[in-house]
């Protein structure tokens, strides 16, 4: 008992410097987090039976041009190589292509030989100046197609890829004669899964003793990652977000009663979204999800308790986190075989992830939400860090896409 009033007074006596320290957290964060959302690197493999090969990859070019991935790499950087001297941004983007081209490995065969290609397509210096200056497109990030095309050996009977680890995780679909479209995630820097193929010059006997397919369900596993991972840890305002909602719930059924509120709300709209039902650009929805971070946190400082239209509004902000979850796989360009699988393996992963978050506050702070101070120490504190925070992500989304 005295050990617990000790800790108490400390709790207690320590506000000030909770809250001092919560003006620190906000100034880091916002340093650190990016003003815009991750964006996972979609790539397309399409495979002629003559053992042509052309991989069309989505990426930040920006990130890569600097060599470093979008999840670390800043946007004060990246305005600078974008409004810096051509010739600094030429050397890059040369740079770039050059990385590309030798990190894209297609693995031939059992004894994984490896084939290079050629990179066909790659923005010029002019084409990132007339996309910066064009006003359509949000400012950043500055995703580009990147086209590479390369000659498999004959005899090919089995094929796998890898990409350079500085583009982070890819989701890569492949393309085959007489196939199935095939789609796996990978993580940064990882071989996908070897896939059997048909080529004119190799006998069918041969092809099939090759490797076994492994089918449309195989990739589900790395779909679940795929959706845990872009909540923790690349998911910093989805994570603040759950955080609002955990702070002014005391108990436990109201907080559930909004969790299950704003994943029945993202789960709609994610599949609306993928099937082409209702679609809003990124430009419009991301200043929206830090708005509605913003909503959160101001509401837990001016309220003590929740209130009865709270669910409501916390499913109306879910509509428009699910079309944020849905730019995730929009331009993956999923195999219909797969799709409803994928979409749904991705949402259970987006779930565990959240609840997570939620396992890891309770954690650190949900012993004491009974107690007297803990709206004082905690709550308001904790609030008014993840408002300052969603009040610079909104205002830097609106600016980056005007």
């Amino acid at each position: 008992m005295c050990s617990m009033r000790m800790l108490q007074g400390i709790f207690m006596r320590s506000g000030l410097a909770i809250l001092i320290t919560s003006f620190a957290m906000s100034s880091a964060l916002v340093a650190v987090c990016e003003a815009h959302p991750a964006q996972l690197v979609a790539a397309n493999a399409s495979i002629h039976d003559d053992g042509r090969v052309r991989v069309v990859a989505r990426f930040d070019l920006l990130a890569f041009a600097l060599n470093d991935t979008p999840a670390s790499v800043g946007d004060a950087a990246m305005n600078a190589l974008l409004d810096g001297p051509s010739d600094v941004l030429n050397i890059r983007l040369i740079d770039a292509r050059e990385r590309f081209g030798r990190g894209v490995r297609i693995l031939c065969g059992q004894r994984a030989d490896v084939v290079r290609g050629e990179v066909t397509a790659f923005a010029t210096v002019d084409d990132v100046h007339r996309l910066r200056d064009s006003g359509i497109l949000p400012r950043l990030p500055l995703i580009q197609e990147v086209t590479l095309d390369a000659q498999l050996p004959e005899a090919t009977t089995s094929v796998s890829f890898r990409f350079p680890e500085v583009m982070g995780p890819v989701v890569l679909t492949v393309e085959r004669p007489g196939a199935e479209p095939y789609s796996e995630p990978l993580e940064a820097g990882t071989a996908s899964s070897m896939l059997p193929i048909r080529l004119h010059a190799a006998t069918a006997q041969t092809a099939v003793a090759s490797v076994p397919d492994p089918g449309s369900m195989a990739a589900m596993g790395p779909y679940l990652m795929l959706g845990f991972t872009h909540i923790l840890p690349h998911g910093p305002d989805h994570i603040l977000f759950v955080l609002g909602l955990f702070l002014l719930s005391t108990r436990w059924r109201p907080l559930l009663w909004q969790v299950t509120a704003f994943t029945l709300a993202h789960s709609i709209t994610l599949a609306l979204a993928l099937y082409g039902v209702v679609r809003l650009p990124p430009i419009v929805v991301e200043p929206l999800i830090a708005a509605s971070i913003a909503f959160v946190a101001v509401e837990n400082l001016i309220t003590t308790d929740l209130k009865p239209w709270r669910p409501a509004v916390v499913f109306v902000f879910g509509l428009v986190h699910g079309l944020g979850f849905a730019s995730v796989l929009a331009e993956m360009g999923l195999p219909r075989r797969q799709f409803v699988p994928a979409l749904l393996t991705f949402n259970v992963g987006i779930e565990l992830g959240q609840l997570s978050v939620i396992a890891l506050a309770f954690v650190l702070v949900g012993w004491w939400r009974s107690s007297p101070w803990y709206r004082r120490a905690i709550v308001l504190p904790a609030s008014f860090a993840i408002a300052a925070i969603a009040v610079v992500w909104t205002i830097q989304r609106v600016i980056n896409g005007a």
